[in-house]
C-alpha cells in the first residue's frame, strides 16, 4: 500500500497578495486557446477529453469547465483529500496543459509562471553572485556557464534556472529534494515518489524533458524547467499538501518572498537573511522596505 503525502488539514488560509498582473485569468484563457505555445513556455499538452458526442473538447471548452467545477473541486480536495490517483480519474483535465497553473491562479489570484520570471529577472544575478561564495555551488555554476556559453541568446532564460537552482542550497538545503536527473533513455519509475518531485531525464542544464511525479503518479510531462518548476510548486496547492521538512526554507522563501503569499507564521532565518543579503546586494525589487514577515 503506497504511502501518502502529508495534506492540509482545511483548505490554505494564506492571506493572499495579487501578481503583478490585474489581467492574469484572462491571460491565461488566452493562452489555453491558442493553437500554438511560445517555446519558451511548454507543457506536453494532453488530448481534451471526449465529449458526450464523442468529439474532443475544445481548449475553451476545457477551461470554461475547469472555471465552473472550480468550487466543487475545491470542496472535493481540501475536505474529502482524496489522493492524487483519484483526482486524475475525476479531474482529468486538471492535468493537461496549462491547467495546474492555472488552478493555483484561481487558488490565489497570482500567476504564478509570470510572478516567478519576473522576480528571476530582478534577483537571479544577485542570486548567482551570492552562491559563488556558497560551497557546493561549483558544479551548477560550471554547468550553467557552459550552457550560457553554447546558447548566448538564451542567457536570461538559463539565468533563471540556475537562481532557481541555486536558491535551495542558500538555504542549506538541496536540490535533489526538488529535482532528481536520470539517463536520457531510462524510464521515469514512479515508485516510492510521494511529495512532489520533478525527474530530469538527462542532465537539468540540457535537458528538455521534466516528469512531475506524485505520490507515485505521473502528472505531467514538461519540456521546459521553469514551467515545470512553476507546476511543482502549484501542486502543492492545488492538492493542499504540506511542504516536506527537508524543502521548508524553499518553498517558504518561494510563497512568502517570491510569492508574496502569506499565511500568519514567519519567514524562517534562512530565508530571511538571504532576502536580507539581496537587499545588501542593492537589488532594486519588491522587498525593500516591507516586512519580511
Amino acid at each position: 500500500m503506497s504511502q501518502r503525502a502529508k495534506r492540509k488539514t482545511a483548505m490554505m488560509t494564506a492571506e493572499v497578495v495579487p501578481g503583478p498582473s490585474t489581467t492574469a485569468l484572462e491571460r491565461t484563457v488566452k493562452e489555453a486557446v491558442n493553437i500554438e505555445i511560445s517555446p519558451e513556455k511548454k507543457a506536453k499538452v494532453s488530448s481534451g477529453e471526449s465529449s458526450s458526442s464523442g468529439e474532443e473538447k475544445s481548449p475553451e471548452e476545457i477551461q470554461l469547465y475547469m472555471e465552473e467545477t472550480f468550487d466543487i473541486r475545491r470542496t472535493f480536495i481540501t475536505m474529502e483529500m482524496p489522493t492524487v490517483a483519484t483526482l486524475k480519474e475525476t479531474y482529468p483535465q486538471l492535468f493537461q496543459g496549462r491547467q495546474m497553473l492555472a488552478e493555483f491562479q484561481r487558488v490565489t489570484n497570482i500567476d504564478i509562471d509570470h510572478t516567478i520570471q519576473e522576480y528571476c529577472v530582478k534577483y537571479a544575478n544577485a542570486i548567482i553572485d551570492i552562491a559563488k561564495h556558497v560551497s557546493g555551488s561549483n558544479p551548477i555554476l560550471r554547468q550553467a556557464d557552459t550552457i550560457k556559453q553554447q546558447n548566448a541568446a538564451l542567457k536570461q532564460y538559463w539565468d533563471m534556472v540556475t537562481a532557481l537552482c541555486l536558491v535551495p542550497l542558500l538555504l542549506k538545503e538541496n536540490l535533489v529534494e526538488m529535482v532528481r536527473e536520470i539517463g536520457e533513455e531510462d524510464t521515469v519509475d514512479p515508485k516510492g515518489k510521494i511529495v512532489p518531485i520533478l525527474v530530469s531525464k538527462g542532465p537539468l542544464f540540457h535537458s528538455d524533458e521534466f516528469v512531475l511525479v506524485v505520490e507515485e503518479e505521473i502528472v505531467q510531462e514538461f519540456e521546459e524547467f521553469t514551467i515545470a518548476f512553476a507546476t511543482l510548486f502549484a501542486s502543492y496547492w492545488v492538492f493542499n499538501m504540506q511542504y516536506p521538512k527537508t524543502l521548508h526554507n524553499t518553498y517558504n522563501f518561494m510563497q512568502k518572498s517570491v510569492l508574496q503569499l502569506r499565511d500568519g507564521s514567519p519567514l524562517p532565518p534562512p530565508c530571511k537573511q538571504l532576502v536580507q543579503r539581496l537587499q545588501k546586494a542593492g537589488v532594486p525589487g519588491q522587498h525593500k522596505g516591507k516586512n519580511t514577515r
